[in-house]
């Protein structure tokens, strides 16, 4: 199983190790820089004071001064050493420590001297700088007129900067080592740390159950990181605490509607029973019309069921919609007049592209609802109005005893206004079942209330939609 600490701590050990290598190694090579450019800087000097003792008395080269009275070149072991050329590279002047040996001819000036590496005698490790430089005459009028140009190298044993940079090397080695080890213990210590907000997170969301829907995840002391997500569970917990209450109110739903058919079948068998010979022929219609009432609650339960989880596949084809409004209001008729509600239907041509079965029952179960529920003497209205691109249709009837907060339950299964509860042929389940076949059909069912009427619109593509 992926850890996402695991993940992690492998991940900034993978950076932090390179990235430290990487800063040692850089502050390794800025230290050598400076030593050696202070070494060649001492070298530059050196060279400065030697071409100024350098004199030219006619063609005759002179030093007015001992290279045994110069420090570093005066040492038991030498450590310094120079040599001079004139014009025309011969070798003029050169110090004892350097004995019968020479050094390599390549100058610069003293803007751009000549600086390299090399290993001088006694096969020591050293540097040298070259410059190119015009000596002094013997009076100031043989200075001016002095031209000639000599050539000047200065070397130095680089032993004692090798050291230093070594001594350098070993302790950033040491001390990067160390930094490597003390990085790979404490960065696993420091994001235990700061993943423990997520272990008190799920040690909490591990206490959430379906009988604990009800707690919720505190969002005040979280870090900022974890506040979005504590809300997003918060409000998955508040969702589903919802859909658990709603299921408890169909399973308790589901129990009352069965329990009244299933007592009148109960007494009506007891009955046939008990007194077979007085059996009356109305028992037995009876017992078909409750039989029939319960396998329409089965099979409406069954059909929501299969739209719930996508196994109804609509075939859509052209529906002229204003002639399936007709059609649906047809054996609603003879309710309608014995209830003295009258039909006012404002539809113009419409054609829209829907399953005739399932637009058949949506349009069925408002219509039906709205004649079961309207008080008698009442006008139920249809509008229907395009604007090219959709479409909404408006069913509208008085409903004096609903409330706005009844309508957030509106498509709930076996959800009925309390009034509606006793007697009647409903169940409550077919504005479930509408509310189910518009979303089939990818169209919206939405219901409102106005000044005591009750308001429902379904609403969606005019032509050329087929879902999904």
């Amino acid at each position: 199983m992926n850890s996402i600490r695991r993940q992690l701590t492998r991940s900034l050990l993978l950076i932090l190790i390179p990235l430290l290598g990487a800063g040692l190694t850089a502050i390794y090579f800025l230290v050598r820089s400076e030593l050696i450019e202070s070494f060649d800087q001492t070298l530059k000097t050196r060279a400065e004071a030697i071409s100024t003792l350098v004199l030219l008395d006619g063609d005759r080269l002179t030093l007015n001064f001992s290279d045994k009275f110069m420090r570093g070149f005066d040492d038991d072991e030498a450590k310094e050493f120079y040599e001079i050329w004139d014009d025309r590279g011969n070798s003029v002047q050169v110090s004892e420590s350097l004995g019968s040996s020479h050094l390599p001819n390549r100058v610069g000036d003293f803007k751009n001297p000549k600086v390299w590496a090399l290993q001088l005698p006694g096969k020591q490790p050293g540097r040298a700088l070259g410059v190119e430089f015009v000596p002094r005459g013997t009076i100031k009028d043989s200075t001016k007129a002095n031209k000639a140009r000599y050539h000047l190298v200065v070397a130095a044993r680089s032993r004692g900067v090798d050291g230093e940079l070594r001594e350098i090397l070993m302790v950033m080695a040491l001390g990067g080592g160390l930094m490597i080890v003390l990085t790979i213990l404490v960065v696993p210590l420091l994001l235990r740390s700061g993943l423990r907000p997520l272990e008190r997170l799920a040690g909490e969301v591990e206490k959430v159950n379906a009988e604990t829907l009800t707690l919720r995840l505190p969002e005040e002391k979280v870090p900022r990181e974890l506040v979005v997500i504590t809300a997003r569970l918060n409000a998955l917990f508040a969702r589903l605490e919802e859909a658990f209450e709603r299921e408890r109110r169909v399973s308790a739903a589901m129990a009352h509607e069965l329990r009244t058919p299933i007592a009148e079948l109960r007494n009506l068998a007891e009955c046939a029973l008990k007194w077979p010979e007085a059996r009356d022929p109305e028992a037995d219609r009876d017992a078909l019309a409750i039989a029939r009432q319960m396998e329409s609650m089965v099979t409406h339960m069954l059909t929501l069921a299969r739209s719930e989880t996508g196994q109804w596949k609509p075939d859509f084809e052209p529906v002229d919609l204003p002639r399936a409004v007709g059609q649906a209001w047809k054996p609603l008729e003879i309710p309608a007049a014995l209830k003295n509600i009258q039909f006012a239907p404002e539809l113009g041509p419409l054609t829209v592209m829907a399953d005739p079965v399932l637009l058949s029952s949506i349009l069925g179960n408002l219509l039906e609802n709205a004649v079961e529920y309207s008080p008698a003497g009442s006008v139920i209205g249809v509008r229907l109005e395009s604007n090219g691109a959709g479409f909404s249709l408006t069913v509208c009837n008085p409903a004096p005893d609903l409330a706005p907060q009844d309508l957030a339950r509106f498509f709930e299964r076996f959800w009925r206004k309390e009034k509606a509860r006793s007697g009647g042929s409903h169940i409550g389940l077919g504005l479930s079942l509408a509310h189910a076949f518009a979303g089939i059909l990818g169209w919206k069912m939405t219901p409102r209330l106005e000044t005591g009427s009750l308001v429902i619109t379904l609403a969606g593509p005019v032509a050329a939609s087929t879902p999904g």
